[in-house]
């Protein structure tokens, strides 16, 4: 009897401390937001500024992380079956370097294809706007029957164009003039940029050499400290995220081009202008998912303006139609297939991701939502599992009590 209250109690005592462990939990998590609610400001300034410290080591893993995809590729592709020295010592220096050579390679052919013929345009526009605007005014007011208020408008409109160019030009003077008084802070804050992507680079390239090592390394604190059901949750979570994310960037790259090549040969085939320019910026641009041909759509677009009004317009319908294939044919179907992710919720992402986070949530709302789907299906699959082990455990049981 006496064993019995005693065991009553203790359970009592148990389960008070229970309850006060839950209290102080909720109690801290109260504490904490009510702190974050009445400091916030701060938080997001310190948060800021602490971002900004790290920013060179936050570059360095991301550019780490890219780089490997192509690191890994020259590494397979450099003498994989040989195990001498010489190789094996070679096999990982050489690869980053040729992954950091092929994507100097790549930037240096886009901006030569597309800043001297943007030059190139500026200079023309600067050169005939002022006859431009002459020959509208002079079309407008011929045709006045057709716009009187316009044509009314346009013959009280005395523009000097010259005096509007010479205006601008004092302008760039002026601008330039305030540019080399303060050439001290501008070289300051270059040379602050220029130390931090060397630093990011060196960051990414050290995290490449031993990549390995740190993995184990960070493996090895996390199997010491979490406990194991979580230990293997993490595990799980992060290698989801990183095949989504690795999936991404390789097909989005690929989409990429496809896209800039689509542009290019069909404005060489319909003879518009700047068409390897233009090509190329949309190359670029359509890493942002579906809606970067439209930004280099709209470049385009001003850029013909200038040569053709009549092959601008045309211009804007062939790179809708040249979007519209590749927004909702080519792109769902090649990266949802290829990470997973069927190509109506590949839409959904992009669209939620924007709107949430502007181009940045474009970039990560179609990965993450991969990673998402996929831990859905295999949590889904599991629980259908368990389901169906429970009922053919039933089903036995029943069976066996029958006969």
């Amino acid at each position: 009897m006496l064993l019995l209250v005693y065991l009553k109690g203790r359970e009592a005592m148990e389960k008070l401390k229970m309850i006060d462990r839950m209290v102080l939990k909720y109690l801290v998590i109260l504490i904490v937001l009510v702190f974050v609610v009445v400091y916030h400001s701060q938080i997001f300034d310190w948060i800021s500024n602490f971002i900004g410290v790290i920013s060179p080591l936050i570059i360095g893993a991301v550019l780490a992380y890219i780089l490997n995809i192509l690191m890994e590729k020259f590494e397979s592709w450099y003498f994989p079956n040989r195990d001498d020295k010489l190789i094996t010592v070679t096999r990982r220096p050489l690869s980053i370097l040729a992954s950091i050579v092929v994507v100097i390679l790549v930037l240096l052919f886009i901006l030569n294809l597309v800043v001297p013929q943007l030059v190139s345009v500026v200079e023309q526009v600067v050169a005939v706007l002022p006859q431009a605007a002459v020959n509208t005014r002079d079309w407008v007011l011929e045709n006045e029957e057709l716009f009187p208020p316009l044509a009314d408008f346009v013959d009280q409109l005395d523009v000097n164009w010259q005096n509007i160019v010479q205006r601008a030009l004092n302008i760039v003077n002026d601008i330039t003039g305030s540019f080399i008084n303060t050439a001290f802070s501008t070289v300051t804050s270059v040379f602050s940029i220029i130390v931090n992507l060397f630093l990011s680079l060196m960051i990414s390239i050290y995290l490449l050499v031993s990549k390995e090592k740190l993995i184990r390394n960070f493996d090895t604190v996390f199997a010491t400290y979490l406990p194991q059901r979580y230990y293997a949750r993490f595990k799980y979570i992060s290698g989801v995220f990183n095949n989504s994310f690795r999936s991404f960037i390789t097909v989005e790259v690929i989409e990429a081009a496809i896209l800039g090549a689509m542009v290019t040969v069909g404005m060489l085939i319909f003879r518009f202008p700047y068409a390897t320019m233009i090509g190329a910026l949309t190359g670029v641009t359509a890493i942002i998912p579906i809606l970067g041909a439209y930004i280099s759509g709209t470049v385009g677009f001003i850029l013909i303006l200038m040569h053709s009004p009549l092959q601008a317009l045309l211009f804007v319908l062939f790179i809708v139609i040249t979007q519209q294939i590749e927004g909702n044919l080519i792109y769902p179907r090649v990266v949802g297939s290829s990470i997973g992710l069927p190509g109506l919720w590949v839409l959904v992402a992009v669209t939620i991701g924007g709107g949430v986070m502007g181009i940045a949530g474009m970039l990560l709302a179609v990965p993450t939502a991969s990673a998402l789907y996929r831990m859905l299906k295999d949590h889904v699959k599991y629980r259908n599992s368990i389901k169906e082990s429970r009922i053919q455990t039933s089903e036995d049981f029943l069976i066996e009590h029958q006969n």
